[in-house]
């Protein structure tokens, strides 16, 4: 009697076992070579000032980490959550042929320019996922909360606002290989603000520990960021941008 009560509750522990609700985590993290172009001002009617290597700031291309940490779940009505930290950093030294204002700072011409900008962010995503076979369909919204600046000498400029942004996320496997490609973007369109940022990835994963999924990845990342602080409640010495940030990227995740 004892033995077959005790192989009755291991088959109903196995049962609520295997009935438990699919619950996945993530956590990765990679390493992404960013080139900068484009060019940032700091009032209203403040003169852009070029970022790119071979003009005025000579931001030089630097190697920026990024770490990231997803939840997901199978009950339809809550989101999915993801969250990620960028950092993006560097420094440069340039000059400019004329006088100009930045940060509250006027300089004269062609005096050296010693500069250094972050725009590091956190993303916070609530998301869902369509019930599909194969394919992943991710769609949501993500808040983007920046904490940055760019300092040019003794003038500094500002970015520190949240901003709202769509998400989606699409991706497949191959079956039998190990491989799997994704494509995700982020976007947001807003008065005179127009901020994209995507990333291609393929990722491979290393048959070698069955419960845990140890994922290999490359891809290129593109951060597109057109920005009036106005239209997030800034002031018109907060930093304006238009830059373009973009590079490949190497890194690993796990996913239980």
């Amino acid at each position: 009697m004892k033995k077959t009560t005790t192989a009755l509750a291991l088959a109903l522990a196995s049962t609520n076992v295997a009935a438990l609700p699919l619950i996945d985590f993530w956590v990765g993290g990679y390493s992404w070579n960013t080139a900068y172009e484009g060019s940032v001002s700091a009032t209203s009617s403040g003169q852009p000032i070029d970022l790119s290597l071979d003009n005025t700031l000579q931001l030089e291309d630097s190697y920026n980490n990024v770490i990231w940490a997803a939840f997901e779940h199978p009950i339809p009505v809550l989101p999915n959550i993801q969250i990620k930290q960028t950092t993006l950093e560097t420094t440069g030294m340039g000059s400019l042929d004329q006088s100009f204002t930045f940060g509250g700072k006027t300089y004269s011409e062609s005096v050296d320019l010693n500069s250094s900008i972050n725009l590091n962010h956190t993303d916070l995503t609530a998301y869902w996922s369509l019930p599909l076979p194969i394919v992943t369909v991710d769609f949501g919204l993500n808040i983007r909360k920046f904490d940055g600046e760019l300092a040019i000498n003794t003038g500094v400029s500002e970015l520190d606002a949240p901003i709202p942004m769509g998400f989606a996320r699409v991706g497949g496997y191959l079956p039998f290989t190990g491989l799997s490609l994704m494509a995700e973007a982020n976007y947001i369109g807003y008065g005179d603000t127009n901020h994209m940022d995507y990333q291609i990835v393929a990722r491979y994963t290393l048959p070698i520990i069955p419960v845990l999924d140890v994922n290999l990845e490359a891809g290129y990342r593109s951060f597109q960021l057109n920005i009036d602080p106005t239209d997030f409640d800034g002031n018109e010495d907060d930093l304006t941008a238009d830059i373009d940030m973009s590079g490949v990227f190497v890194g690993v995740s796990f996913h239980l």
